[in-house]
């Protein structure tokens, strides 16, 4: 508040004085006027240069970011959106290189953003940070400018994800990683037991890895993520398996030994199938069980073992006899039943062997059991004997007693005979042993080119009558021996010489061949009161006729010396002439066998009869 103040008279200096100050008053605010023009031309001027600078910043923030502002924590503030891109792209470049680090156990990948299918939309963060205070009115985006410089702002950058690309790049690790479980296994080898273990399988579980990988690439930052998995359990376990090759184990534990006495093993047969064999019979096969899971099965082939035993069953087989037949005008009749054989128990047999292959005893006494004989009455007239085939015939008038009674002996074992088709025939074996048992009694036979007492002298009357029957038969005959001298009676009937037959059990035999491809059935004949012996061959219609010629080929004279043989059994002075002297002859004969105009053989049969001296059996005894 001013105070007021009472004027009085002041003396003329004062008054000069006081004209001097209004005078300094009146200057001093000439010269404040005149500095205030200047401070106002100053604002003007100032005014106008914030004017022209704002208009100069406004228009090169025209092409730049406001500042302040930020894209994912990366500022771009006053920069253009080029720059602004680089300074992003920079920011996030390690991160673009190699987002996710994935791995699997020791195994690591490292792609890239591009391979995974991520993208940074680098492009539309920026366009709306430049958009940023720009979009409204001129005050307002005045106003959001400063509350941006004020408070800053931070635009958030989107991650695109293409999920077939990241997919795409995962099935190539799951076509690296993945395998398919293995079954456990098992087979044979041989006789080797080969078991494949189980194998567990593994799966890339590619959505659920995708996912991880999604999200953990939202950070923007390199994270290692772990490949999802799972394992893939086989369908057929190592615990399923291992009773299958312990069975199979069990089955070629060694070798299996089979024995047996019979037939042709009378002495005993013994046979040893190795593992190696017995592998073979057994079969090993994955199949479907019941449930519809795998398993295995192990199955051993019957008809192997039964083909295995075949060759056991031919050499342990023991035929029963066959019967004596009756030719009886064609009406066939059984005299003397067969006896039965024995035979291989097949089924028996079988049964044991896969009893050893599953633990039982591996050394196995095979089992027999009775077989009929071969011919029976059910089979007899099925044989087809219809026909007499071949006759012979011989004389054995004046023979002695000993003599007549060894060809009747020795006639009945060649009576009823059957003879099974393709077999050959031995008069030894069939005549059986030469001795009381059978009938047969001692008399004079040629041994060791002189006639002595043997058991059975005269059977080769039986022998040269068999013979005659199988030569006219038409029959290859495999062998035959003459005697060593000629003897009458073999040619009474007006036969040449040479178609004699000589036997000496076991050597010298008669023997022919059953070619006819039927049954046949050889019947004998002693005519007591004509002195003769006939022995006939019965079969099938052969069709067959039979020729033949002789032919003398040399003769020598009869040996003049007489030979003397010592015998201390008869008493001194005893003498007694055994051989009559005969001369030599060498002869052969030809024959000829043909069917239905066709020659089926020709055959020779050539005899050497060798001269023979008279013989003298003296006594030398007491």
């Amino acid at each position: 508040m001013r105070k007021s103040i009472v004027s009085t008279p002041a003396p003329e200096p004062a008054l000069e004085e006081v004209r001097a100050s209004r005078r300094r008053l009146r200057r001093r605010r000439s010269r404040g006027v005149e500095w205030f023009v200047v401070l106002l031309a100053l604002i003007a001027l100032g005014a106008l240069a914030g004017v022209i600078g704002l208009l100069l910043a406004e228009r090169e923030m025209a092409r730049r970011i406001y500042p302040n502002i930020s894209v994912r924590g990366v500022p771009v503030g006053g920069m253009t959106v080029d720059g602004a891109y680089g300074a992003v792209e920079r920011h996030y470049g390690a991160f673009l290189y190699n987002p996710v680090v994935l791995t699997y156990g020791e195994r690591v990948w490292r792609p890239g953003a591009e391979e995974l299918g991520l993208r940074l939309v680098i492009d539309d963060a920026l366009q709306e940070a430049f958009a940023y205070a720009r979009n409204e009115s001129r005050l307002q985006n005045l106003r959001t400018a400063l509350a941006v410089w004020e408070q800053g702002v931070d635009l958030p950058l989107r991650l695109e994800v293409d999920q077939r690309a990241m997919q795409r790049y995962l099935a190539q690790i799951a076509a690296e990683l993945e395998a398919p479980p293995q079954d456990a296994a098992v087979a044979l080898d041989g006789a080797r037991v080969v078991v494949t273990p189980e194998q567990w399988g593994l799966q890339v579980l590619v959505d659920e890895t995708l996912r991880d990988v999604t999200a953990a690439a939202q950070g923007l930052e390199r994270v290692t993520v772990a490949v999802r998995t799972r394992a893939l359990e086989p369908r057929l376990r190592d615990a399923e398996v291992a009773p299958v090759a312990d069975s199979l184990r069990l089955m070629l534990n060694g070798p299996l030994v089979l024995e047996g006495a019979s037939g042709a093993c009378a002495a005993g047969c013994r046979w040893s199938l190795p593992p190696e064999r017995l592998a073979e019979w057994i079969s090993v096969r994955r199949v479907s069980g019941a449930d519809g899971e795998p398993t295995y099965t192990v199955s051993v082939d019957q008809s192997r073992i039964r083909a295995a035993l075949l060759p056991m069953a031919a050499a342990l087989r023991q035929e029963g006899s066959l019967p004596t037949v009756a030719w009886n005008n064609g009406d066939l009749r059984i005299v003397t039943p067969g006896d039965p054989g024995l035979g291989l128990d097949a089924d028996e047999a079988i049964a044991a062997v896969n009893l050893a292959l599953n633990g039982g005893p591996r050394q196995i006494r095979l089992p027999m059991e009775p077989i009929p004989p071969p011919v029976t009455e059910r089979n007899l007239a099925s044989l087809g004997i219809t026909e007499r085939l071949g006759l012979g015939v011989s004389s054995f008038a004046r023979s002695e007693q000993y003599r007549i009674t060894n060809i009747r002996a020795g006639a009945r074992r060649m009576n009823g005979v059957l003879i099974p088709p393709g077999a050959t025939f031995s008069f030894n074996q069939q005549l059986g042993p030469v001795n009381a048992a059978n009938g047969f009694v001692e008399g004079l036979a040629i041994v060791e080119n002189r006639t002595q007492k043997e058991w059975g002298g005269g059977l080769c009357q039986v022998s040269t009558t068999v013979f005659r029957a199988a030569f006219f038969g038409g029959l290859p005959i495999t062998e035959r021996h003459e005697h060593a001298f000629r003897i009458g009676w073999y040619e009474e009937l007006g036969e040449p010489p040479g178609l004699d037959a000589a036997i000496f059990t076991p050597y010298n035999d008669v023997r022919f061949v059953n070619d006819t491809g039927g049954w046949l059935l050889m019947e004998s004949y002693v005519d007591l009161a004509r002195q003769r012996l006939s022995v006939a061959l019965y079969g099938p219609p052969t069709g067959r006729s039979v020729t033949y010629t002789h032919r003398v080929l040399e003769q020598t004279p009869a040996p003049t010396t007489p030979v003397y043989v010592n015998d201390p059994s008869k008493p001194r002075g005893y003498l007694r002439r055994t051989d009559i002297a005969r001369g030599g002859i060498k002869v052969v004969i030809e024959r000829t066998v043909t069917a239905n105009g066709q020659v089926l053989t020709r055959d020779r049969f050539p005899t050497e009869f060798k001269p023979w001296p008279n013989i003298y059996v003296r006594g030398t005894g007491r």
